[in-house]
C-alpha cells in the first residue's frame, strides 16, 4: 500500500492537482501553516468555486498558488 505522500507525488506527476491537493491539504509534518492554508484554499476553490467567487476571491490565482505549493513540495 502506498503512503499518502507517495500518492500525492504520483498525482503531481500525472498533473492531477485536485487529487493531490485533496490529500496534501491534511498534512501537518514538514509543511508550514501558510503552505497548508494555500493548499486547502486552492482545493476549496476547485470544489466550491461559486461560494469563493461570491466572497470576491480570485479563483484562478488562488488555485495556482496552491498548485505551486504542492508542486514545490512533492514534485521530486
Amino acid at each position: 500500500m502506498m503512503k499518502k505522500s507517495e500518492q500525492v507525488r504520483e498525482y503531481v506527476k500525472q498533473e492531477n492537482y485536485k487529487k493531490a491537493l485533496q490529500i496534501a491539504k491534511s498534512f501537518r509534518l514538514g509543511i508550514t501553516e501558510e503552505q497548508r492554508s494555500d493548499m486547502t484554499r486552492a482545493y476549496e476553490c476547485m470544489t466550491n468555486e461559486r461560494f469563493y467567487r461570491s466572497l470576491g476571491v480570485d479563483i484562478p490565482a488562488t488555485i495556482q498558488k496552491g498548485i505551486n505549493v504542492v508542486i514545490a513540495l512533492y514534485s521530486s
